[in-house]
């Protein structure tokens, strides 16, 4: 009687303990190795977003309501204020200029750089400022921002910087703040209320004034 052959499962020739085969490969970030939530990965991942829309730059340069960028942002990465502008990061050292704009609390400085450097700001060259959400910023050749108007931006004097200034310095107390100036002949009365208004939306305010 002749025997029935049966075929049987070959049996496995991959290398390693267990199941045949390679291993699943890892997934990895976009052109790197496994470091999809690295602070690289997100920093290229902004940069993205904010070339979104330039010449050239990579995603989807001919999506609608994208532009080229105008001005130094088309060259240079742009870079918030200086502290000195920001209410909360001024510093009894900052040192007051001719003009000083003050950044107040919930102003979206960061937001209007990403719009510009993005091309949805417009960029006037006769007055070489960028005007984004109402607000105007000059580029320094560093491509750090000058806050210039707009909401959320107050105009202080030198004098006005310096009570300012003072105010925080004294932590908040007015009465010791007015005493420390008291011999000062470059401020007067009229400084303070310009400094007292804008000093109220500091973090050390005592709500006195």
């Amino acid at each position: 009687m002749a025997r029935s052959h049966s075929s049987q499962p070959k049996p496995s020739t991959g290398g390693g303990s267990g199941g045949g085969g390679d291993p699943p490969r890892r997934r990895t970030a976009a052109g790197g190795a496994d470091d999809g939530g690295s602070v690289a990965a997100a920093q290229e991942k902004v940069a993205r977003a904010a070339n979104f829309g330039r010449p050239g730059a990579s995603g989807r340069p001919g999506a609608p309501g994208a532009s080229a960028v105008k001005g130094p942002a088309a060259k240079i990465p742009l870079k918030p204020p200086n502290n000195r502008h920001n209410v909360n990061s001024i510093r009894p050292q900052s040192p007051p200029k001719n003009k000083n704009t003050i950044v107040l609390p919930g102003t979206d400085v960061l937001g209007d750089l990403a719009e510009i450097s993005a091309g949805r700001g417009t960029w006037i060259e006769q007055a070489n400022q960028y005007e984004v959400n109402g607000r105007r910023y000059i580029v320094e050749s560093t491509g750090t921002v000058i806050p210039v108007s707009g909401p959320g931006f107050v105009n202080l004097s030198r004098p006005e910087y310096r009570v300012l200034k003072q105010l925080i310095g004294s932590g908040g107390d007015i009465d010791a703040a007015r005493e420390a100036l008291r011999r000062d002949p470059s401020i007067s009365e009229a400084d303070w209320q310009p400094a007292l208004d804008v000093f109220k939306h500091h973090k050390s305010y005592r709500g006195e004034a």
